[in-house]
């Protein structure tokens, strides 16, 4: 009777311990999912400093769209159109030209027009590109062709994509610290319109269009 008693013990604590072992993987599970979940659609900074001292500007965002849907958002016109800017034309190619404007009814090569140079890509992960021409106006735009661009992009399972956008180039100075502190608030606000756009659908562009202050106009 007492041996049948141990034994029965013995069962019980060896199925208590799988039982809190199941948990702590369910806990562990549903933690990490919450953690994925609270990253989806907000902007992140991973700015940071180089070994050499060079300053790298970065903004990334988890959004719930595949890399191909997201990919299509940046790199074709179409794409960039609907959420980017009322006017966007890229030719995706090495030296391809990136033109946009936030006015709408604009046209290609009007004077007002931002050019962007294609520097590089990776179909459906990188595209980097470097400022040709800034719009009248924009500060420092002599300090603003020197620096450029990346996008990547990289699944994160469950459909979803990070979007990563870097700024290299910023050299040292008042007139690069200006620079920098622009693209802070204006890299992280286009991320912010491709989540809009991945939840709401296309920019109505009568009713919506970039704030001044970011975009240099």
């Amino acid at each position: 009777m007492v041996e049948r008693s141990i034994k029965e013990l013995v069962m019980m604590a060896k199925a208590a311990t799988a039982i809190l072992a199941l948990w702590m993987v369910a806990t562990a599970a549903a933690g990490a999912a919450a953690a994925h979940e609270g990253a989806v659609g907000q902007v992140r900074s991973c700015s940071r400093v180089e070994r050499n001292g060079a300053r790298t500007l970065c903004h990334e965002i988890v959004v719930s769209a595949p890399r191909e849907a997201v990919w299509a958002l940046f790199s074709t016109s179409e794409g960039l159109s609907t959420w980017i800017a009322p006017y966007v034309a890229l030719d995706l190619r090495i030296g391809g030209l990136w033109e946009a404007s936030y006015r709408v009814g604009a046209h290609a090569g009007d004077a007002a027009n931002i050019r962007n140079r294609v520097l590089s890509y990776a179909p459906g992960r990188m595209l980097s590109i470097q400022v040709e021409r800034a719009p009248p106006g924009f500060p420092h735009a002599d300090l603003v062709a020197g620096t450029w661009s990346v996008i990547e992009l990289q699944d994160e399972g469950s459909g979803a994509t990070r979007v990563r956008v870097s700024g290299m180039g910023y050299g040292a100075g008042d007139g690069f610290d200006e620079l920098y502190a622009f693209f802070e608030r204006g890299n992280a606000w286009t991320l912010e319109q491709l989540q809009a756009r991945v939840l709401n659908g296309p920019t109505d562009w009568s009713v919506v269009s970039a704030p001044a202050s970011e975009r240099g106009q």
